[in-house]
């Protein structure tokens, strides 16, 4: 097999492969941000803004203004939390979904 021959056979296995990942990963996106603070409520805030701008800056402005995530539904949100010398570490992930 010649090497132009390989290129086109990988090039269309990566085609293939993108095709079929495609819807599944369209309509929801999993992030995961940390953040410390003084309390745990703030520590949890930061977290889910770091997300907030990780799918979309342009989602940012309404999210702190609202608390609302525009055109999405987030799921699956949690948060694993302790104490430690800054206040409160947070590690949060959620999914979000395009309405």
């Amino acid at each position: 097999m010649s090497v132009r021959s390989l290129t086109r056979a990988g090039v269309l296995a990566l085609c293939v492969s993108m095709a079929s990942a495609s819807p599944a990963y369209a309509g929801c996106v999993s992030k995961s941000a940390q953040a410390t603070s003084p309390t745990q409520s703030s520590a949890k805030w930061f977290a889910m803004e770091t997300m907030v701008q990780s799918v979309s800056w342009g989602l940012w402005p309404g999210w702190v203004a609202t608390g609302q995530v525009a055109g999405h539904s987030v799921k699956k949100e949690r948060y694993k939390c302790k104490a430690d010398a800054g206040g409160y570490t947070c590690i949060g992930w959620a999914t979000f979904c395009s309405n």
